[in-house]
């Protein structure tokens, strides 16, 4: 069995963790599972059952797990797992007993439980988010990360690093054009900063946040190239 991953991702103020792990030749299948707050919100599968057939190595299965670990993080940066999971989530610590009923399996895209199966013109949150690692999975797309986490605070400014790279090779993405925009209920979206990524992919992000005294605000980080788009949010906070 292989060394599994383990990610932090922040997104609209909670923290996401990220859980990939490959089950062994015994049981061969990929497993993420994605827990806020100790719950798991979501999970994914992927069997290599018919691989396995004709051999496989640690390599290879390692590629399929970070794969899949990326496009976990991808969903969850992209707001895929905003909505609650509802009755189908368990309460659970990583690597802990389990308390509740099982979280959503997003290999099938059916609700656990009793939910009744949707309409062909309904989709679940499960199937949302099935369909969104299907193709995300399988194309070079653009990804954006914060490397330098943080607060963002209204009226205070702002110092940050971003990074660009391509979803499957995660090779930098040089001239990915950086925009900062601060949306509210109060006021019109303004944008506070522009910018291009340098040859290693990066780019350093300086600017002020607007000074708000009532409403609620969020900052939209966004980066666009030739293979993609791709954005983070995070919400600002008024100082006490």
């Amino acid at each position: 069995m292989i060394t599994g991953f383990n990610t932090d991702i922040r997104h609209n103020d909670k923290v996401y963790h990220i859980q990939t792990e490959d089950k062994g030749l015994q049981n061969p299948y990929i497993e993420s599972l994605v827990y806020v707050g100790g719950e798991i919100l979501a999970s994914k599968k992927t069997s290599y059952a018919e691989q396995a057939k004709t051999g496989v190595d640690e390599k290879w299965i390692g590629g399929l797990m970070e794969q899949q670990h990326r496009t976990m993080i991808a969903a969850i940066k992209r707001g895929r797992l905003d909505q609650p999971a509802d009755s189908t989530k368990m309460a659970i610590k990583p690597g802990g007993p389990t308390v509740a009923a099982p979280a959503p399996d997003m290999t099938n895209a059916t609700t656990a439980g009793s939910t009744p199966v949707p309409t062909s013109d309904e989709k679940t949150l499960d199937q949302v988010i099935s369909d969104y690692l299907v193709s995300e999975a399988d194309s070079e797309h653009l990804e954006l990360s914060l490397l330098t986490q943080g607060e963002f605070f209204a009226g205070a400014p702002v110092e940050l690093r971003v990074a660009t790279r391509r979803s499957l090779s995660q090779n930098p993405i040089a001239a990915a054009s950086i925009e900062v925009k601060v949306i509210s209920t109060v006021e019109p979206p303004r944008v506070i900063f522009r910018g291009k990524t340098a040859a290693d992919g990066t780019a350093m992000v300086r600017c002020t946040i607007p000074a708000f005294r009532e409403g609620t605000a969020a900052v939209i980080i966004s980066a666009q190239s030739p293979i993609g788009n791709d954005e983070v949010k995070q919400l600002v906070k008024r100082k006490k």
